[in-house]
């Protein structure tokens, strides 16, 4: 007798079964305002679709994004594939394939997680099922189709910006302070009030000789505001000396217009900006490669605010100071920012350095507990994720012989793959492996940065010398 072919359960429960539990995906990109793909034109021709198909099709869910097909990084793709693994419904149905996905690579990935869950990707503008090799193979032909229409638009669209920047139209992005976009000339258009601050900076730092820091305060001083409404600064300072816009140029990929819009500072006066700018940032860069300058940089919280103190300068007559100063009130002036007092530098380090000195020399005992606090946490932490370990370990191992011994009844032909309750328990151990695997994963980091916390806290002097005791501090080597 001739052994009879088994088709395989889940295309013969879709040929079979005349319910479907169905969901629905729609998406709409941000740069489809006028194309016919709006989410509720979707919607609604997916639900006419579903009420159109012979037996009993119920619609449990909707997802939708307002987002790139380019990307799989959208909230409700991925809400929705997380429904999918956990059996929620049986066909994922779309208006068409680019809806899914625009890249073939993700596509072929998306419909890989969803015939891991037994679910079925059908369009219904598109003849495909991808219940059967055929419709599997088609979708992903559509797919291609899907990605080369993508970079056509992609070229088209940046053919058509590239259009506008060589005739000084705007492209898109913010708009610059001291000027406003005319949405019908699509171009900057000066605002004199603005414009006024911004000749005010460039006089002030190419004439005036004050620093992007100084005139932040002296704008804030004044009661101005940035575009946003925020306080200058040094960097929001900084960003206009180098704006080459307020020459009336406006660059877009390698395509420069001049004479673009209307110039707000002459080009003899932008250019000796750049030229102090790049004087003193070679200056800046001089003197932060000297790393002991300031070494408490970044170490110090201040009491007030919470942000670090950092190392500044400030020049005499004669004599060069060294302070440490809030790094709020270095950026937005004790007006705007914090105006917590600074400290002197060269003071501070020496009290530092020696409360330092006369720590390590007197502080044995603490130092002592410091260490031997530090060797238990590491060997009660070490002992609890190699027991963790070695659970999961074993649980994995059981999991996968309870698998073994439902295939080798199938192949014995005992049981009855058709069985829902037999699909039941191996997909819940299919979950429950899945499970075990990713805390075996976790389990195996955290020991090792147990052990590399270890290593590096007895490398880098956990085990030392006091100096002028000759007292070892305790503490084994790595390993």
């Amino acid at each position: 007798m001739a052994k009879k072919t088994r088709t395989p359960h889940r295309i013969r429960q879709i040929e079979e079964s005349t319910t479907r539990r169905v969901a629905i995906y729609l998406r709409r990109s941000t740069d489809e305002d006028n194309q016919p793909y709006s989410l509720e034109a979707q919607e609604t021709k997916l639900r006419a679709f579903v009420e159109s198909q012979p037996g009993d099709w119920q619609i449990v869910k909707i997802y939708s994004d307002d987002a790139s097909g380019a990307t799989t990084d959208r909230k409700d793709l991925q809400n929705m594939l997380r429904a999918a693994r956990a059996g929620l419904f049986d066909t994922l149905l779309v208006y068409r394939v680019d809806r899914f996905s625009r890249r073939l690579r993700d596509l072929v990935s998306l419909l890989d997680e969803l015939t891991d869950a037994d679910v079925v990707f059908r369009s219904a503008t598109e003849p495909f099922d991808t219940s059967t090799p055929i419709g599997r193979m088609l979708v992903q032909m559509l797919g291609v189709f899907a990605e080369f229409e993508r970079e056509v638009i992609i070229d088209r669209v940046i053919t058509g910006m590239e259009r506008k920047a060589a005739k000084g139209l705007w492209n898109g992005g913010s708009t610059p302070y001291g000027y406003t976009l005319d949405p019908a000339t699509h171009n900057y258009v000066v605002v004199e009030a603005e414009a006024a601050t911004v000749r005010r900076i460039f006089n002030l730092y190419t004439k005036d000789r004050l620093g992007t820091r100084a005139i932040a305060t002296v704008l804030n001083d004044r009661g101005l505001r940035t575009k946003r409404g925020k306080p200058w600064s040094q960097r929001s300072v900084e960003t206009v000396i180098n704006n080459r816009q307020y020459l009336g140029e406006k660059n877009f990929r390698d395509i420069t217009a001049t004479d673009a819009h209307t110039a707000i500072i002459t080009a003899e006066q932008f250019k000796y900006a750049q030229h102090i700018l790049t004087k003193r940032s070679e200056d800046i860069g001089q003197r932060a490669a000297n790393a002991s300058d300031y070494t408490l940089t970044g170490k110090i919280p201040c009491p007030q605010c919470g942000s670090k103190y950092i190392g500044t300068v400030a020049h005499g007559r004669n004599n060069r100071y060294r302070y440490y100063m809030c790094w709020s009130r270095n950026r937005y002036g004790a007006k705007k920012g914090c105006d917590i007092h600074r400290f002197n530098a060269d003071e501070l380090e020496t009290a530092i350095g020696q409360a330092l000195l006369d720590f390590y020399t007197t502080g044995h005992d603490v130092i002592d507990q410091a260490i031997s606090d530090f060797l238990n946490t590491y060997a009660q932490a070490t002992s609890s994720h190699h027991d963790e370990l070695a659970s999961v370990t074993r649980q994995l191992r059981d999991n996968a012989a309870a698998v073994d011994r439902y295939l080798m009844a199938f192949e014995r032909g005992t049981l009855d793959d058709g069985d829902p309750e037999i699909q039941a328990r191996l997909a819940k151990l299919k979950i429950h492996s899945k499970q075990l695997r990713t805390r075996r994963a976790q389990e195996v980091v955290a020991t090792l940065r147990v052990m590399i916390d270890r290593w590096v806290c007895a490398a880098s002097g956990v085990s030392v010398v006091v100096r002028g005791t000759g007292r070892d501090l305790g503490g084994a080597g790595p390993g």
